[in-house]
This record gives C-alpha cells, sequence and structure tokens, in this order.
C-alpha cells in the first residue's frame, strides 16, 4: 500500500473512527498521535475518501495536509481542469500568427536608393500581394525575380524570412563608369598644394618626384609619350600621384573670466505706489555696481489698486579670475581639430589616409590659442577639367 494521502484528524474517539472506517473497506499505511484528540494517517486516495467521508458525516475537523504521487496529479488536474483546453488554444494562437508574415521590412545596400526607386520598389510589393498577415508559404526566389523585374534599376533583389519578418534587401544598379580612351589627349594636375609621397604614370611622361613640392594646378603627368626617335604622340596620362597635405583648424579663448562676488554692504527702500501718484517712505542707497531685487506688497486689495514696493540693493564687486588650465586646453583642442576637419571635410578629397594629427598651443594676450593640424595622403591626379568644375563649384 502507498502512502499517497495524509490526512489529519481531531476527534475525542479516534479509535471508533478508524474502525467504522476500516469495516468500509479503508487501509491505512501508518497511523500516529499527536496528542490525545489528534491523528496523522497516511493512506492511498480511495482509504483518504472513506476517512474524510466518515469525518464530514459526524462533524469531525479534518484536512488533507499532502498529497503526493497519482493523487496529487489527479488534485493538480481537477484544479486546472481548463489547462488542456488553454494549452490547446495558445497553440492554434501561436499556429495562427506564427505562421503568418507581420512585418515586411526593405533595406538598401551599396550605394543609397533614389527616392523614385524605393517607391517603385515598395508599389512592386503591393503589386505582388505582400503585406502583413499574409502566409509564410511563399516562394522567395521567385518573390525576388519578380520584385526586381517589376521595380527595375536594381542589380539584386533578395527575400528571407526572419520569424515573422519577411526581410527584402535591394542593391541598386550603379552607372557604369565612363569609358578610358588612351587616344583622347590629356593631361593630369594636381588639385591641391602638397609635397610628392609617390609618383607612378601608366601612360604619359611623370613630371614629378617623390619629395617635390606641389601647388594646386600643377602638371604632374604630361600627356604624350615618345612615338620616334625625335617625334611624341598626344595620349590620354593615367597614373597615380599620392602627396601629403594638411589642414589646420583653430580655436581661441580667454584664459580669464570676470566674476561678481557680493561685499556685504546692502541697503533697501521703499515707495508707496498708486495709480495716481508715487511717495518715498524710505530711502535706500545706491551702489555703483549691484544687484536688485523687487518685491510688491499690495494693500489695497482689489478695488483700491495701492501697493508698497520694496527694493533691496546688495554691492558687488567685479573681479578676473584665471581659468583653469587644463580644462581650457581640452576644450581648445575639440574645438580646434573639429574645425580641421570640417576644413578636410569640405576641402578635401573622398578618398585619402590620415597620416598624423598634431596641436600647438600659444598665449595671445589674455588668450590662448590652439591650432590643430591634419595631415592626410591622397591621390591627387586629376584632368584639367576636373580641376576647372572644382574652382567653379567653390
Amino acid at each position: 500500500m502507498k502512502g499517497e494521502v495524509t490526512v489529519r484528524v481531531e476527534c475525542l474517539m479516534p479509535e471508533k473512527l478508524l474502525e467504522r472506517a476500516l469495516r468500509e473497506g479503508a487501509r491505512f499505511r501508518s497511523v500516529r498521535r499527536t496528542d490525545a484528540h489528534a491523528l496523522i494517517v497516511d493512506c492511498d486516495e480511495a482509504s483518504a475518501g472513506i476517512l474524510l467521508d466518515q469525518c464530514t458525516r459526524f462533524r469531525l475537523p479534518a484536512r488533507t495536509l499532502a498529497r503526493r504521487g497519482r493523487s496529487a496529479f489527479k488534485a493538480f488536474a481537477r484544479r486546472r481542469a481548463t489547462l488542456p483546453l488553454g494549452l490547446m488554444l495558445f497553440a492554434a494562437l501561436c499556429w495562427l500568427f506564427l505562421g503568418r508574415i507581420w512585418l515586411v521590412d526593405v533595406a538598401f545596400t551599396g550605394e543609397a536608393a533614389r527616392l523614385g526607386d524605393a517607391a517603385a520598389l515598395e508599389s512592386a510589393l503591393k503589386a505582388a500581394g505582400v503585406r502583413p498577415g499574409i502566409s509564410r508559404d511563399i516562394d522567395l526566389d521567385a518573390l525576388g525575380q519578380a520584385l526586381r523585374a517589376e521595380a527595375g534599376n536594381y542589380s539584386y533583389v533578395g527575400a528571407r524570412l526572419r520569424g515573422v519578418q519577411l526581410a527584402i534587401e535591394a542593391v541598386p544598379e550603379v552607372p557604369s563608369p565612363p569609358l578610358y580612351d588612351v587616344n583622347a589627349a590629356r593631361d593630369l594636375v594636381s588639385d591641391r598644394d602638397g609635397i610628392v609621397l609617390s609618383a607612378v604614370a601608366r601612360s604619359g611622361e611623370l613630371c614629378v618626384q617623390p619629395g617635390d613640392t606641389v601647388r594646386r594646378g600643377q602638371l604632374l603627368i604630361r600627356g604624350e609619350e615618345i612615338a620616334g626617335a625625335e617625334e611624341t604622340q598626344p595620349v590620354a596620362a593615367l597614373g597615380e600621384v599620392v602627396v601629403r597635405a594638411w589642414f589646420a583648424g583653430e580655436a581661441a579663448l580667454p584664459t580669464k573670466e570676470t566674476r561678481e562676488r557680493f561685499t556685504g554692504r546692502s541697503s533697501a527702500q521703499s515707495r508707496l505706489k498708486t495709480p495716481w501718484f508715487s511717495l518715498a517712505l524710505t530711502e535706500g542707497e545706491a551702489y555703483a555696481r549691484q544687484r536688485e531685487e523687487r518685491e510688491y506688497l499690495p494693500i489695497g486689495g482689489l478695488f483700491v489698486p495701492v501697493e508698497i514696493e520694496r527694493a533691496t540693493r546688495r554691492e558687488v564687486e567685479a573681479r578676473e579670475v584665471a581659468l583653469d588650465r587644463g580644462a581650457l586646453k581640452g576644450q581648445l583642442t575639440s574645438l580646434a581639430f573639429a574645425d580641421a576637419a570640417l576644413k578636410l571635410t569640405r576641402e578635401g578629397p573622398e578618398n585619402y589616409e590620415i597620416l598624423k594629427r598634431w596641436i600647438d598651443f600659444e598665449a595671445a594676450g589674455d588668450r590662448l590659442v590652439a591650432r590643430a593640424v591634419i595631415e592626410i595622403s591622397a591621390d591627387a591626379a586629376t584632368t584639367r577639367e576636373a580641376l576647372a568644375r572644382d574652382t567653379s563649384d567653390d
């Protein structure tokens, strides 16, 4: 016999109660007496039911202390009778919601898509019936091909599922670069001032060497090559001339600031004010440098606009205080490098490499001046037409 249920019973004659339960078919695994009128009984579930029925019939205090094994499981199942239905409903909802697409995300890679291209892709998605709530059972490869054919101007359109999200990845088409015509004569000139680090001519005659200083517009690679003993022919100059260039930024801040402090002297005055006249009640002292606070005390109420104006003056003195040198240099460093970086963004090349950065400080009267320099290396070779366009844009 397994003691799956533990019952506590209180009665005056526990022996008679147990005898009645035994006659009705109850079987007990153990019986313990906790005091003269209380029993702890371990038995199976059927015997516990018989014992509890006897207690209910004779109105005896009894309660179940513990359930174990199958009895505990049955009790749990009775208390959670709606649990299987809830689990089935939860599974149905999961199948319903997780089996559909609720988010459609479009991401562009490569060059940024133009607004018209994005609108065309969204229209293609609508035409393909892609919207939140559709089934996950879709052909992703066929969807990507259909979107690419419908939208146009895309070199690749792909689709993939991420849970309830449909991710659309689109790569806009890149325009074809201009063709290089070796027979179109041209020179390459420098698009900035700098010092030559390396120079390579792939076609044409190289006019500078590493270490040379070049100016903006200076000829770097001449567009001609030797065709015979004393004969040259024009070609399209091609090559790279990497120069070292600098972009400087500047910032200045005062090394002192004027601060005010109270001297301890103060005075007060009051004045009676009406709509018709003003009368001084007490006079106060005025100072060359002062702070004044005013307060108004109404004494006439709403229908008699009379009030007392009180003014309190406190004398202050100004003095110059030297600012913290370390904190000042930190602010100037940030400002000067930000100015240099702004000039690099506006005037510098698209592709470059930063070689080094440094900053110098100089005292100028009561101001501290910081000059920051960013040194870069970049290919400075460009055509005269491109240099003219950059000059006109500036």
